[in-house]
């Protein structure tokens, strides 16, 4: 199993791609801890894995990733943690209370993270920091402008761990998704069910190749951008997985 002997931090792991990149990573071997503001759910991830364990917390409190690695310096950081708040839209639109979470939740969590991370893996002179950007970085989305943002910001956070520590034998890169098979949790719960498969309809209707992308398959990408043995010589890289949207 290819990952087996490495530890592998989570944040986001209680749901979506977050959850499903767990079980991919506890399949090849891994030793996790996730992190997620739903402990509860964490801890329901991490009780059907083996060698997995839940840490409860706010993701952008500095003290949440104290308390992270506390139970285990990892090899291997995959920020999923997320939120895009339909009260948000376009600059005009967007609350300041609703800009500052989601640039707290989507980008100095992964700053926080990736800081707290970082010295265990310089010491060491190896480690991988994965984030979860979004085409939406790359090409804004209409009404979500704080998303977008927040998303771009990841983006340009990868590449400059990415040209700041190649020398000392770490990768930093973003996965950026397009539709994926459900919205993230924070928005999932204010929508009925007819909402999400109305959402779900227009979404598959957009891709060129006719729906949305699976955690499941977009999880197995997570695995290979983290696999040294398979993407050891990339770095620095928004990774589009879009079922080609900006090609549209």
């Amino acid at each position: 199993m290819r990952f087996t002997g490495q530890k592998v931090l989570i944040v986001g792991g209680a749901s979506g791609l977050g959850a499903a990149a767990a079980r991919a990573f506890a399949g090849e071997g891994a030793d996790l801890v996730l992190v997620d503001r739903d402990g509860a759910a964490a801890e329901r991830v991490a009780a059907g894995l083996s060698r997995a364990r839940a840490v409860q917390g706010d993701a952008a409190d500095p003290a949440t990733a104290a308390a992270a690695l506390a139970l285990a310096a990892p090899d291997i950081l995959f920020h999923a943690a997320g939120i895009d708040p339909a009260s948000a839209g376009d600059v005009p639109g967007t609350s300041l209370a609703d800009w500052q979470a989601i640039l707290s939740v989507n980008l100095t969590s992964a700053f926080l993270f990736a800081r707290a991370v970082l010295p265990g893996m310089i010491a060491q002179r190896r480690g991988c920091l994965l984030f979860t950007g979004s085409i939406a970085g790359i090409r804004p989305t209409p009404q979500e402008a704080a998303y977008a943002v927040s998303k771009a910001g990841v983006i340009q956070l990868a590449r400059a761990i990415a040209l700041d520590h190649a020398r000392d034998g770490i990768r930093a890169n973003a996965l950026c998704p397009g539709f994926l098979e459900a919205v993230m949790a924070d928005r999932r719960a204010t929508m009925s069910a007819a909402d999400l498969a109305e959402r779900s309809r227009l979404a598959s209707a957009r891709v060129p190749m006719g729906r949305e992308g699976g955690y499941a398959e977009t999880a197995q990408l997570v695995l290979a951008l983290c696999d040294d043995a398979v993407s050891g010589y990339v770095t620095g890289q928004a990774v589009v997985a879009d079922g080609g949207v900006l090609l549209a």
